[in-house]
């Protein structure tokens, strides 16, 4: 059995809907972790847009068909050639896919124009997972923020005075607090991109972290014309949270074999692509055990 972590990162916004209408003012809201509310790509949507419909058919007996049921899973019965009873063709997935965490959430900052967020919660979880993976950890030390604190590299430009802006709230800024842990986070996800990382990364306690998590999504208000009049019909108007552009996500990919499947420069995924959003772009494929 292997394991590997993948990255990506949101180059339009994402979608990732819940398939169910919300009770808030948005009307189609993101999917989110139930614990900790932080948005989430689910398993299942990146599965979907991985085996792109190939081998769902029953009666496909093509090549192609056998693989994407030998990767992804198949459950289903077909026509025995010979007589009118029914065979069970189902097979289990040989390659595991799991939910895309949020690792980085773009904030925008008065200096640096965003800044990317992260907090001791999300670095834990990511460590924790790799160890249980068996696959080589974080090994900066991951420091806890105070409540009104972000701890930066030591090269930061999200800096304005003594304070880091971030939409509407202001924290101090610790520059250099965190310089080691956004070096080895800035060449693991982002290689030889590091420096446009580095330069925008904050670490802050997760509870600041979270507010981000729930109030930091882009809100889009779309409306459906009347094709004669182009009027907004009665009903038409509705809002769609998204998971905003430049959000970098953490997943892994466990199995024997069927790698080859997540080597794709760009995926889209989730719903609106027609309007251009849910445009990823993969990071790499860093470590593999």
């Amino acid at each position: 059995m292997q394991a590997k972590m993948i990255f990506w990162q949101a180059l339009t916004p994402v979608h990732p809907g819940t398939g169910q209408d919300s009770s808030s003012v948005i009307d189609l809201p993101v999917a989110r972790e139930a614990a900790t509310g932080f948005p989430v790509i689910p398993a299942s949507s990146l599965k979907g847009v991985l085996r792109d419909g190939r081998g769902l058919e029953k009666n496909d007996e093509s090549e192609e068909a056998a693989i994407a049921r030998r990767v992804f899973g198949y459950a289903g019965k077909k026509k025995k050639s010979d007589s009118e009873e029914e065979e069970d063709i189902s097979q289990a997935a040989e390659l595991t896919l799991t939910d895309a965490r949020v690792l980085f959430l773009p904030v925008r900052s008065y200096a640096g124009t965003f800044a990317f967020l992260t907090c001791p919660l999300v670095l834990e979880r990511l460590k924790r997972d790799q160890k249980a993976l068996g696959l080589p950890e974080l090994k900066a030390s991951i420091p806890n923020p105070g409540q009104t604190d972000a701890l930066l590299a030591q090269n930061t430009q999200i800096v304005h005075g003594d304070k880091v802006i971030l939409e509407d709230i202001d924290l101090s800024a610790k520059v250099g607090g965190a310089d080691a842990l956004a070096q080895e986070l800035g060449k693991l996800v982002f290689g030889e991109e590091a420096g446009y990382f580095v330069e925008r990364f904050a670490l802050v306690s997760n509870d600041v972290f979270a507010y981000f998590c729930e109030m930091g999504m882009e809100i889009i208000a779309r409306v459906r014309l009347k094709s004669d009049t182009k009027t907004v019909e009665r009903g038409g108007l509705w809002y769609e949270e998204a998971i905003p552009a430049e959000t970098v996500f953490s997943s892994f990919a466990i199995g024997k074999s069927g790698f080859d499947e997540i080597n794709r420069p760009y995926i889209q995924i989730g719903g609106q692509a027609s309007v251009g959003r849910g445009l990823l772009r993969r990071l790499g494929v860093k470590y593999e055990s």
